[in-house]
């Protein structure tokens, strides 16, 4: 049973060639009588049966990794000279008042403001009697004596109020959950 697929598989394949090759003959006849070269020659140069097409990604043979031209420890998007984050994060000293920079043209930037409370928990006291517009949330944590360093102070504030889940939106009036 095995043999008798086999065969037929090979007479097929056999007839299929032959086919094939009338038709390349019967194709470039066609072509010499329309006076165009173009089809013949992109059939002579068509690959033969079973060849694999152009392998996509990394070519055979090159290691797994980094692209070659970024040395070797060097994290991908850092630019160059600059200090790895571990680094770079130094022990602050002592609590200053910071400087808050107003709606400049950000030329200079301000130190971290040091706050008693953080953000969340300001907006969680304040929304505690009820919900209230963001808006009408920045004033009042504003009021409380937060201060922010960020130009737009509200943009801050949205943040935490979409992202934070101890905050629920109440048809754009924010308050705890």
């Amino acid at each position: 049973m095995k043999n008798d697929r086999l065969k037929q598989f090979v007479s097929l394949r056999t007839e299929l060639q032959r086919e094939k090759s009338e038709l390349t003959g019967r194709l470039a006849e066609i072509e010499k009588a329309l006076g165009s070269s173009s089809v013949v020659a992109a059939v002579a140069a068509a690959p033969a049966a079973g060849v694999a097409p152009k392998r996509r990604g990394r070519p055979p043979g090159r290691p797994p990794g980094r692209p070659p031209g970024r040395p070797p420890g060097r994290p991908p998007g850092r630019p160059p000279g600059r200090p790895p984050a571990a680094v770079a994060a130094a022990p602050a000293k002592a609590a200053k008042p910071a400087k808050v920079s107003g709606k400049g043209k950000g030329k200079t930037k301000g130190k971290r403001a040091q706050n008693a409370l953080s953000l969340r928990e300001v907006v969680q006291a304040v929304t505690k009697a009820g919900p209230l517009p963001r808006k009408d949330i920045l004033k009042a944590v504003l009021k409380q004596g937060y201060v922010f360093t960020a130009k737009d102070p509200l943009n801050s504030l949205s943040t935490l109020l979409y992202s934070n889940k101890s905050i629920k939106n109440y048809g754009g009036k924010f308050g705890a959950v």
